[in-house]
């Protein structure tokens, strides 16, 4: 597969793919092959930084030792596959004959010589020893405790922290080699063996988020999957109950032990998805009943409040799939009016046992008891009803919907359902509503009148959020219905924005708005006196007048 320039463009920023060229351009990239699916290259910048490809078919997966943070990926990657694009034949052809030089080494190679070769290896590198021992086994060569997968992927961390044993933003221990080592058990059939170790993986993960900056981002996901995968391996190795309950105790306990709070949710999802008979849940349901709240605190004790709830929450999932009906009734009705979550709960079991008629009563009860924007999903649990039997309850909701959740899709079931005479009315008290919304009501009021073909009132609202950006977001729409307006909106506001700082990624953004006003037919001259008063204006910044050049 040859990267195309589009191909590369998608992965990045505009910014890196820019860095990307001149990286590329001068030179910086070194060291550039391939072997089967991976590529890799050192790119020399600030420091020399190592790149690694991976291309199967379509899809491109790279990373790189730089401390780049933003968006897509970074220059070097971008310079390295650049540099494959412009030179795949030639490293094409070096990774074909290096293939084939190994492929004919080793269809020349007697068994005594290649157990020579691998013995002598073996003894200078015990990693190699194991691995070659799990791939063809599917156990190591010694025996090792969570204790010791622990350490092991302790050493990972240490290897790249600095002075103060802490990790900056961007900085990814790579857990491949832990993933492949569990990846080979699990393929040899010694499932526990592996979930030993994705526990460590997790474990350790925890123990060193707070010398991490990143509570959500690379390690919160590694830990989230390594969870997932543990779970996995227990499911799949087919344990009984008794085998499988220490299991069970040892996520309830990390659990309750909440360390770090943000990881909680994790092991709440792994107890969901590990506790399938009767007996698991039972043993759950033993586990939790100490730690069961006597009552729900008020809101403004806010963690308190969400921890309690949590606990109720899963007692009520255990009572569900237990089918413990009369202890699920008993424990949601002294909680469904607290809180909106266990209201629409109450309405769903209901709605289960065949009780809709007491099921919409609890979910309007609910849209009276709760705030508005804690009832969208309650709302979305009612509309199933009022659709086949109340039609001016269904739109009503639907009005409220949109404005809550903004949703195309309820707009689009309302136009259908409403006459035109009707619908003006219900389009006011849209706009009234989002008139009053949170971030974003101002785009989806335009995105309607443009909708409803009201441009000219979609220009006010473009206009009077006095914004490049917002412009640019709708020139396609607007530009060529009003020419005159559009470009003079530009005009005022680039002058104010080409002062407000320097630099040449904003010199670009300049240009990109220069370019925006170019497409307005009719304005050449006027576009071209701009440019002068801008090149004049800024004549002492050579890097704004290298950008504007193309103008």
């Amino acid at each position: 597969m040859i990267p195309t320039i589009e191909q590369i463009r998608k992965l990045c920023t505009e910014s890196s793919f820019e860095r990307g060229i001149e990286y590329f351009r001068g030179g910086s990239v070194k060291g550039l092959e391939q072997f089967g699916n991976r590529i890799t290259s050192v790119v020399e910048g600030t420091s020399d930084y190592e790149v690694i490809i991976r291309m199967d078919k379509e899809d491109i997966e790279a990373s790189c030792t730089c401390p780049y943070d933003r968006g897509g990926y970074c220059k070097h990657i971008v310079a390295t596959l650049l540099a494959l694009s412009e030179n795949y034949k030639k490293i094409k052809k070096n990774r074909e004959e290096k293939e084939r030089r190994i492929e004919i080494i080793l269809n020349n190679l007697s068994v005594d010589e290649l157990k020579g070769f691998l013995t002598a290896e073996f003894e200078k590198n015990s990693s190699l020893r194991d691995h070659f021992t799990i791939y063809f086994s599917g156990k190591g060569s010694k025996i090792r405790s969570l204790h010791d997968y622990k350490k092991e992927i302790n050493l990972l961390y240490r290897e790249i922290t600095g002075r103060h044993g802490f990790i900056e933003y961007g900085i990814e221990v790579d857990f491949s080699y832990i993933r492949d080592l569990a990846d080979r058990y699990i393929k040899a059939g010694n499932l526990l063996e592996a979930a030993t170790i994705y526990q460590a993986l997790s474990e350790v993960i925890a123990e060193n988020m707070e010398g991490v900056d990143d509570s959500d981002g690379y390690y919160g996901g590694e830990f989230a999957q390594a969870v997932e995968d543990f779970v996995n391996c227990i499911n799949r190795a087919k344990l009984s109950y008794k085998e499988k309950k220490d299991y069970i105790g040892y996520l309830f306990n990390k659990y309750i032990e909440n360390d770090p709070d943000y990881f909680q949710e994790y092991y709440d999802y792994a107890l969901r998805k590990i506790c399938q008979s009767k007996d698991d849940l039972e043993h759950w349901k033993r586990l939790l009943k100490p730690h069961l709240p006597a009552d729900l605190p008020d809101h403004d004790q806010w963690h308190e409040y969400y921890h309690a709830r949590e606990l109720l929450d899963m007692q009520l999932h255990i009572l569900d799939l237990l089918d413990d009906g009369n202890g699920f009734y008993e424990l949601i009705q002294r909680y469904y009016q607290k809180d909106h979550g266990f209201c629409l709960l109450y309405a769903n079991r209901l709605e289960k046992d065949g009780r809709s008629k007491e099921a919409v009563r609890m979910a309007e009860e609910g849209l009276a008891l709760f705030p508005d924007h804690l009832t969208k999903e309650i709302r979305r649990f009612l509309n199933r009803f009022y659709e086949r039997h109340s039609p001016e309850k269904y739109r009503e909701n639907l009005v409220t919907l949109f404005i809550q959740d903004r949703d195309w899709n309820d707009y689009k079931r309302l136009r259908e359902l409403c006459s035109e005479e009707e619908w003006k009315k219900i389009f006011s008290v849209i706009i009234k509503g989002l008139s009053k919304g949170r971030f974003g009501s101002k785009d989806t009021i335009i995105s309607l009148h443009l909708r409803e073909g009201m441009f000219e009132e979609a220009l006010k609202h473009v206009l009077g959020q006095k914004s490049l950006f917002t412009l640019r977001r709708y020139h396609k729409d607007l530009s060529e219905r009003f020419p005159k307006r559009y470009f003079e909106a530009y005009k005022e506001l680039l002058i104010p924005f080409a002062d407000s700082r320097m630099g040449r990624a904003h010199y670009r953004e300049i240009v990109r708005y220069l370019e925006q006003m170019k497409k307005i037919k009719g304005f050449g001259e006027q576009l071209r006196q701009l440019v002068k008063l801008l090149k004049t204006k800024y004549a002492n910044r050579p890097a704004f007048l290298d950008e504007i050049e193309g103008i």
